[in-house]
């Protein structure tokens, strides 16, 4: 239960906006889930009933989703606690919901069933229909208890800390997928995009109709460094490995080792909670950009993102062979009979694919020579 709130006067539903979002929340959705007692500590008796929806606030914007952080008060035998909450609705509520949205509804309804609840936010509803036939995803808002991102690269201690919850994530879903297959295979099965992460697939027509390609990026890797403002440069030997490597592994092979991916693991969709000025944890978030795939695709892409700025590539090397053991140590502690060294040689073997992920490459010498060190490119 959330803590009783400081405030004594019972409050009004917000007037601020009257959007159809907005409303919905205040007038239908809030009412109804304080009405199942969906605030309710399981096996609460306590009389409960609803003080004021506050504090609505418009959060992004897209073609697909409206996102609200809205204050729900709801009182407990007489005292007044205060949940701060995150809400996703369909932008707009006529229309079937979209993949992304089923993902995250999915995870959250579905998959934390197996996979539990640590290291994601708190989910108080995920539904496609119940409330007024509108789909809904309430979320706690983890900002309201100290979370936050981080705007710039992540330091060697955050990216521990990643690596940790990340290969908590994959080994669960490892295990899952070992001991209990039919359930596992209902979850990748319903992901809403399998993903060449490498070819550029095209129609009949010619139309492009996968997302993501990384041929474009390495074609030509020198002089993608200088328009990218890298400091270090790629010289034609490594280039020529690249391309030899291009050449005979033109897209990333399904596996025994794939699972579930968050599919975009970036800083971006992390929060970090610190305790007397030190960090103590982690949470991530937006599930709906899930897929399955191999795990070097997460382990990749934050990696990449997150290296350090020297470019002493023995200092490099080692960073990422560090990040990779406290990746793959975590892995095992979760799924002890996992193939550790064939895990590692896949994870090594596909990187170039989290790479052909990347958007921003301001470092992409650093990236391509850390692949090289680590043998991606053999």
């Amino acid at each position: 239960m959330a803590d009783p709130d400081p405030r004594t006067e019972s409050g009004r539903f917000a007037e601020k906006c009257e959007c159809k979002h907005c409303y919905f929340i205040k007038r239908i959705l809030i009412p109804e889930m304080v009405h199942g007692r969906y605030f309710c500590e399981p096996g609460s008796r306590e009389f409960v009933e609803l003080d004021s929806v506050d504090d609505v606030e418009h959060l992004d914007r897209n073609s697909e989703n409206a996102i609200r952080r809205v204050t729900a008060r709801v009182k407990f035998s007489g005292v007044t606690c205060s949940f701060p909450l995150i809400i996703k609705l369909l932008e707009h509520s006529e229309t079937a919901p979209s993949g992304p949205f089923l993902n995250e509804e999915m995870f959250y309804s579905k998959m934390t069933l197996n996979y539990g609840t640590d290291g994601v936010p708190k989910c108080y509803v995920s539904d496609l229909g119940r409330f007024d036939c509108q789909a809904v995803i309430v979320l706690e808002d983890l900002t309201a208890s100290g979370y936050a991102q981080v705007d710039e690269k992540l330091d060697e201690d955050h990216l521990k800390l990643c690596m940790k919850a990340l290969a908590t994530f994959h080994g669960k879903g490892l295990k899952l997928k070992a001991d209990q297959f039919p359930i596992f295979r209902e979850f990748y099965a319903k992901l809403y995009e399998p993903i060449d992460w490498l070819h550029l697939n095209t129609s009949p027509g010619g139309v492009r109709t996968s997302k993501v390609a990384m041929r474009s990026s390495l074609d030509n890797p020198e002089r993608s460094d200088a328009s990218l403002d890298s400091v270090l440069p790629v010289e034609a030997i490594l280039s020529e490995k690249i391309r030899a490597k291009q050449s005979t592994m033109t897209k990333l092979e399904f596996n025994d080792l794939w699972t579930v991916c968050h599919g975009n693991f970036t800083r971006s969709n992390l929060l970090f909670k610190y305790e007397d000025g030190c960090l103590s944890d982690v949470k991530i978030i937006d599930w709906s950009t899930m897929t399955y795939c191999s795990p070097s695709i997460d382990f990749g892409h934050v990696l990449l993102e997150n290296l350090p700025d020297d470019n002493n590539l023995p200092e490099v090397e080692t960073f990422c062979q560090k990040m990779l053991k406290i990746y793959l140590d975590a892995v095992e502690d979760e799924y002890s009979e996992v193939d550790r060294e064939l895990l590692e040689r896949d994870i090594i073997a596909t990187l170039p694919f989290a790479y052909g992920m990347i958007d921003n490459r301001r470092k992409t010498g650093v990236m391509l020579h850390a692949l090289d060190q680590l043998g991606s490119f053999d």
